[in-house]
């Protein structure tokens, strides 16, 4: 395989540089690449991302354990489970601008591939398995907590929740004032294996945001998400925690 690229900024943004970059390039390409380069020898990032995963997943459990040394496994899991997670791993691969760099096949790239949150997440395990490949599983830790800090961080705060629509419902009720919250899908596009939707949430008639997510369930989650910040800035102070 040979691609000619400079990963000198991405890997500033990584806090690693790599020995090997072809592991870094595996870990930018995209199935769909593949499968219109067949005869060039290209490898995707599948193997990777299942790595990438598993090393995320040892990490943060670990982080959590030492933070939380009193909690259950239940707790532990639950803030595992928001940490590890399509969005948390989009959002890392959004800052490191991984879309910029990835290898979609034309149909793909056409249809916002390197936009896509699913791809990204897949491109941001595949990183870290390349770290893990490249140095080790120290290296890879490091770049992993450096990586996810914010979000570790958040999460323990309880100011990040796996379930965003229940949350605002809750918020919504726990206030003198309470307001009936209203999700609304309003339009839905592509084939049935890419489809994508649009929500917006209301209260009491109040358009408070809007989003877009792959399910009905995801895009009322993102919707959910966003509305919680507005909902503060509409009627004024909130516990969310």
């Amino acid at each position: 395989m040979c691609i000619e690229n400079d990963y000198s900024e991405f890997e500033t943004r990584l806090g690693y540089s790599f020995k090997n970059k072809e592991l870094l390039i595996t870990a930018f390409t995209h199935t769909t690449y593949v499968f219109e380069h067949k005869r060039e020898h290209f490898e995707s990032n599948q193997r990777l991302e299942f790595i990438g995963d598993a090393v995320i997943d040892l990490v943060i459990g670990r982080v959590l354990y030492d933070s939380k040394p009193l909690e259950s496994e239940g707790y532990l899991s639950k803030k595992r489970s928001i940490i590890v997670c399509e969005q948390s791993f989009a959002n890392a691969a959004r800052n490191l601008d991984i879309g910029n760099y990835l290898l979609l096949g034309k149909g793909e790239a056409q249809t916002g591939g390197s936009c896509k949150d699913s791809t990204l997440a897949d491109a941001f395990e595949s990183v870290i398995a390349a770290v893990y490949f490249d140095s080790g599983f120290e290296e890879a830790e490091k770049v992993v907590l450096y990586q996810l800090n914010d979000t570790i961080e958040a999460t323990l705060a309880g100011t990040i929740f796996l379930d965003y629509k229940s949350k605002l419902l809750e918020v919504a009720q726990k206030r003198n004032n309470q307001h009936r919250i209203s999700f609304k899908i309003t339009d839905e596009r592509g084939p049935a294996h890419q489809k994508e939707f649009d929500c917006e949430v209301c209260a009491d008639g109040l358009f408070l945001a809007s989003a877009t997510g792959h399910s009905k369930k995801d895009a009322e989650q993102k919707c959910a998400a966003a509305a919680i910040l507005e909902y503060e800035k509409v009627f004024g102070s909130v516990d969310v925690l």
